[in-house]
């Protein structure tokens, strides 16, 4: 049987996983299915970074078609470039931890929905791909022109704002401290290395950024920004050095809207900020595609991935830095989050192989039976009148994922033992 390549954003495994021959097959497949006639390619600062863009862009160049090479640039730099040129591949595994890499495909209207990714997985598998007179590189910076689209929609700070910025010495370090400090902020940036030793775990999360935490209450920063490794997520830190939970930073970014479009993980509290919620799978795909279906304002995830279609249709994490900047720069951000209704929550991850994911999925459902009340929109969601449960495989790690939230402690620790059990149930 063979692997499937893609899990929800895009190919992740191990680097020693992704041969030189892999990447090459990749960069051929990719380049036998794109129209046009050059492939932008990106990455992030990983140290397998460098030998899977060569074996990429040799694939691609064996196709006929040239290669746009942007260097080391945040994800959405790769984003905004394929809106030029058609196609873009990143190379990055995001927030997965140094040993890990992969590959994420743009087209012009954003990241590759899953037929896409199907026809990618198809063409590498067959080996059916296409020949032609070896393609020229030639490299572009889209730094500058990524920064002003920023600008030109974001606009300057109201007043200078001290703003903390971790980049986690990820990619974020190339754009995010140019963009805040020419919006007028004053920027005190840490991890801004671009040799691939990552200072702490790259998933902006509170066990990885207790040290960071810190440094932003002692710099007297009005705010920190935390980025992941290839800065398509942002994490927000108060001025009292605490992390701000993920789904009361998405309503803060949702508050106000009409439509708004967020995923059936995110909390209930978004319904209390926004005319109308509309729900989807995870994945910022899915929240993506219902943007453009719904005509919706803004959309996201609570994971740190925001997506504001002014700009464009896919994650950025420095624009997200940029959007704080503003609000707080104009004393809205705050005030904002003071508003939002903060729900007890509870976020569980159960080790689990990807190839026992679907069976156990299928014997949740057995161990449910013939419940009213099951969202199967992505995973396994039961709501009742006290709160909500989801129970779903993780499409980038081997982990089942609980999530859970209800309107006080007793009935949260009620509902997630009875999540637990019945994942129990289904992996026995």
């Amino acid at each position: 049987m063979k692997q499937k390549l893609f899990g929800t954003s895009g190919i992740r495994m191990k680097a020693a996983s992704l041969t030189d021959d892999f990447a090459y097959d990749l960069g051929r497949a990719v380049g036998t299915y794109s129209r046009d006639k050059a492939i932008v390619v990106g990455r992030d600062t990983r140290k397998s970074g460098p030998r899977l863009e060569l074996g990429l862009i040799s694939g691609i160049l064996s196709t006929g078609k040239n290669v746009v090479l942007l260097g080391i640039v945040p994800t959405p730099v790769v984003g905004v470039a394929a809106m030029d040129h058609g196609t873009g591949v990143m190379i990055t595994a995001s927030h997965n931890p140094a040993e890990y890499n992969g590959f994420k495909f743009w087209g012009r209207q954003g990241a590759y929905d899953a037929e896409q990714e199907r026809e990618i997985e198809r063409i590498f598998y067959s080996k059916d791909f296409a020949q032609g007179k070896k393609g020229g590189i030639t490299e572009e910076s889209y730094i500058e022109r990524y920064i002003n689209l920023i600008l030109s929609r974001v606009g300057p700070a109201r007043r200078r704002v001290k703003i903390f910025l971790d980049c986690a010495n990820g990619a974020g370090s190339v754009v995010t401290p140019m963009l805040l400090e020419r919006m007028g902020c004053e920027v005190i940036s840490v991890n801004t290395d671009t040799e691939g030793d990552f200072p702490h775990g790259l998933e902006p999360r509170a066990e990885n950024l207790r040290e960071i935490c810190g440094m932003v209450k002692e710099s007297g920063a009005e705010v920190g920004i935390v980025h992941d490794g290839d800065a398509d997520r942002s994490a927000a830190i108060d001025h009292n050095g605490e992390l701000i939970d993920w789904d009361s930073f998405l309503a803060v970014l949702a508050y106000g809207k009409d439509k708004v479009v967020t995923t059936v993980d995110a909390s209930m509290r978004i319904e209390d900020v926004c005319r109308k919620v509309i729900r989807t799978p995870v994945g910022d795909v899915a929240v993506a595609n219902a943007i453009v279906r719904e005509h919706a304002d803004f959309g996201g995830e609570p994971s740190g991935s925001y997506i504001f279609p002014e700009v464009h249709l896919f994650p950025d994490g420095p624009l997200t830095a940029a959007v704080v900047a503003k609000m707080v720069s104009e004393d809205r951000f705050y005030s904002v989050l003071a508003k939002i209704k903060v729900y007890p929550t509870e976020r569980l991850k159960i080790p689990c192989d990807d190839g026992s994911k679907k069976k156990i999925m299928e014997n949740l459902k057995g161990v449910l039976g013939s419940r009213k009340d099951v969202d199967y929109t992505d995973g396994i969601r039961i709501s009742d009148e006290d709160g909500w449960i989801l129970v779903r495989p993780s499409g980038t790690e081997p982990y089942m994922r609980i999530t859970a939230e209800a309107r006080d402690e007793v009935a949260l620790k009620r509902i997630v033992e009875l999540g637990r059990s019945w994942v129990s149930k289904a992996m026995s």
